[in-house]
């Protein structure tokens, strides 16, 4: 067994050694984050390991999250990131799969009270100054919108949750280079 694998975010990056305990102590978004990461190395090395064997398929989505995993949180330690505010957002990446049927997120976000509205956003579209009297939920089906708000940045990839909450000034910029199609709902709607 390759005993090398057991390496946490503190031996792939050894400069940012002290900036990984102060997230960890400042951050439950971080910890979290920390968390799955940590996980999806250790099932992806069993998995090499041959000691589990799903599909090809399965093991590729693995991979794929934890290699965005691995850059959101280099960019949460490097400042690339602005590190979310506990209290005002909770960001569920992961939520729903990328290019959920939208549906599926309707069906879901009705048996939680909310509304379900699609939009769309050209490539470098921005929409500010949004705000609603209650809690609303954000995700992506395509593309990448970034939500600001209080001076904060959230990176929303397709199947992210982003849940605003009530009285909150915002807005959305699709930073990618194709048009971003998501979703939006306000509680009790």
């Amino acid at each position: 067994m390759d005993l090398e694998h057991h390496r946490d975010l503190a031996h792939e990056f050894p400069e940012l050694k002290a900036r990984i305990h102060e997230l960890k102590l400042e951050s439950a978004e971080f910890r979290r984050l920390y968390r799955e990461y940590q996980s999806l190395d250790n099932a992806i090395h069993r998995i090499e390991q041959e000691i589990e064997t799903p599909s090809d398929e399965f093991t590729e989505a693995l991979k794929f999250r934890r290699v965005w995993l691995k850059d959101h949180l280099h960019g949460l330690l490097t400042g690339r990131i602005a590190t979310p505010s506990e209290v005002d957002f909770a960001l569920n990446p992961g939520r729903f799969p990328p290019r959920a049927r939208a549906e599926h997120v309707e069906r879901e976000w009705a048996a939680r009270g909310y509304s379900c509205h699609a939009a769309s956003e050209p490539p470098g579209g921005e929409r500010i100054g949004i705000v609603h009297d209650v809690d609303s939920l954000l995700t992506v089906r395509t593309g990448r919108l970034v939500v600001t708000a209080s001076g904060a940045d959230w990176t929303v990839e397709p199947g992210d949750e982003l849940v605003i909450p009530a009285g909150t000034v915002h807005g959305v910029r699709n930073d990618s280079e194709h048009v971003t199609h998501w979703m939006f709902g306000c509680a009790g709607h």
